[in-house]
């Protein structure tokens, strides 16, 4: 190739670069020389680099006092056991921390050991900081009276033990 050639693949290779770059900047209102637009681009640039170090700083600062709410809401958070008795079916409603470690099978066996049946169960685990679970059950067979006050009492005694 000779020297004209190789210019003209250069100038072409520019234009076709600043054409990608033009469209990434912020609208101008004017028309503006290349060199301009080049500089114009630096700066962009920089700034953009500068608003992305802000960022980060201000992500690890909220992640920092994120982790402390978490921590402290983790340990503040005390269980809340709600039975709700409705004919032959009950609804038992737990809302725990997530320090706490108990098993959803051992809810479940006291539940079956009380005489009822688990129709259902849904669990969600809200942010790392509690835990949510309500398990729809029915009981085996009729009987006189709801031991609703007797579950409550087995699964009190079962968070306590987790705590």
């Amino acid at each position: 190739m000779d020297r004209n050639s190789i210019e003209r693949e250069r100038r072409l290779n520019m234009r076709n670069l600043l054409s990608r770059l033009f469209p990434l900047l912020p609208p101008q209102p004017t028309e503006m020389s290349i060199p301009d637009m080049v500089e114009l681009a630096t700066i962009y640039v920089k700034q953009l680099q500068r608003q992305l170090e802000e960022i980060k700083k201000r992500k690890m600062q909220l992640e920092g006092e994120s982790e402390a709410v978490c921590r402290v809401t983790r340990k503040t958070i005390s269980p809340v056991l709600d039975i709700i008795d409705s004919n032959s079916t009950t609804r038992v409603n737990l809302i725990t921390g997530s320090n706490m470690k108990f098993t959803l099978s051992e809810i479940i066996s006291v539940i079956e050991e009380e005489g009822a049946a688990v129709i259902g169960v849904t669990y969600n685990n809200a942010g790392e900081t509690m835990n949510i679970l309500s398990v729809h059950c029915q009981a085996i067979c009729s009987r006189i009276g709801n031991e609703s006050s007797r579950l409550g009492e087995r699964l009190k005694t079962l968070l306590e033990e987790c705590m």
